[in-house]
């Protein structure tokens, strides 16, 4: 009997773990489908000869962000409006200020505990950095600077209790 409720509870998790694992690629195949298109787009535009990654920023309005090469070989950036066909802008990643220097300096700014994720995106035609972080006082916050040289664009902060 007990063996029996063993192999049973074994058995209910193993079917939840699947069901839902079956939910969320049901849930994420239509942004992976966009996600897709969006590529196709940007190489299609000429504008990158090839992309390493491409992610999805949603803002003020929704954009595909897509990091890759152009012709010459360099490292550059497109951004194409999520109902778009050609790139609303394209930079050289040498235009714009790294990762690392958006999380220094929003590090040096806001009283930051956990930095959660670092996104580029683009509001009112300025592509800029969303960094998300968490506070030692445990609200969540958003700070935006710019792509081009750092400068700050707005942050706010969610309590997340």
């Amino acid at each position: 009997m007990k063996k029996w409720m063993i192999i049973s509870a074994i058995s209910l998790v193993l079917i939840g773990i699947g069901l839902s694992v079956y939910a969320y690629s049901i849930i994420r195949a239509p942004l992976n489908e966009r996600l897709a298109s969006a590529e196709a787009s940007v190489l299609a535009s000429e504008e990158l000869e090839s992309i390493t990654d491409i992610s999805y920023y949603h803002g003020q309005s929704s954009f595909f962000v897509a990091k890759g090469f152009d012709a010459d070989g360099d490292a550059a950036i497109a951004w194409l409006l999520e109902d778009g066909e050609e790139p609303v802008q394209v930079l050289k990643e040498s235009e714009g200020i790294s990762e690392e220097e958006a999380v220094a300096i929003t590090e040096s700014a806001v009283n930051t505990e956990t930095i959660q994720s670092v996104k580029l995106g683009m509001e009112n035609n300025t592509a800029l950095y969303e960094i998300k972080y968490l506070t030692d006082s445990d609200h969540q916050g958003y700070y935006y600077l710019t792509f081009s040289d750092g400068s700050f664009i707005k942050r706010y902060s969610l309590r997340t209790d």
